[in-house]
């Protein structure tokens, strides 16, 4: 069995659908299978006006962990 990875770039395919979190600042999103991740709404993340702690290609989107119940 194939694990998904655990950190997403801007442009990648969303595999699952779930709330993801920016790297750079903590903001959750919501996204749906088969959409493309984009750059983050809250930090700018992935843009050329982005968070400064962000570089291009590199990981912007972590899973979020689902709560234990």
């Amino acid at each position: 069995m194939t694990e998904e990875p655990n950190v997403y770039n801007k442009g990648d395919v969303v595999p699952t659908d779930g709330k993801y979190v920016c790297s750079p600042c903590g903001y959750h999103h919501e996204y749906k299978a088969g959409e493309t991740f984009g750059e983050c709404t809250s930090c700018m993340a992935g843009s050329t006006d982005g968070h400064p702690d962000y570089v291009d290609g590199t990981g912007l989107w972590e899973k979020a962990s689902e709560p234990e119940t």
